[in-house]
């Protein structure tokens, strides 16, 4: 039997609303170091930590964060993103082409390179059962 994917996620928020629920009265005294919050709520103080996890992480994994893409753009497996170019203020528009017509009217088929024509194959199952 499988677990759906938002099992484990809906059972933490649960148990996170259950906290929070039996502890809505709940009054804690919290010692910072250079001061003291008497009758602080708990879902507060608990809030205030979960953020706190939150930050604090993000900034200790950006340092290995721009390490690893570093190393990638140095293997050439992640491009550096281009600029793209300025389109001008005012562009005169262009004459019609005399070949415009023609190659409108010119039925052959596209070459390889210039089909972006993806075709996926159709599941009339589940392809992952």
């Amino acid at each position: 039997m499988r677990v759906p994917r938002w099992l484990p996620a809906a059972a933490v928020t649960l148990l996170a609303a259950a906290i929070a629920w039996f502890n809505r009265g709940e009054r804690v005294a919290v010692d910072v170091g250079f001061t003291t919050f008497y009758r602080a709520p708990f879902t507060i103080v608990l809030f205030v930590a979960f953020l706190a996890g939150m930050l604090s992480m993000l900034a200790l994994s950006l340092r290995n964060d721009m390490r690893v893409r570093d190393e990638l753009r140095a293997r050439g497996l992640l491009d550096a993103p281009h600029a793209p170019e300025p389109s001008p203020a005012w562009a005169e528009p262009e004459a019609p082409d005399a070949t415009a017509a023609f190659d409108a009217r010119d039925d052959t088929p596209a070459s390889a390179a210039e089909d972006r024509t993806a075709i996926h194959p159709r599941y009339d199952r589940d392809p992952a059962a």
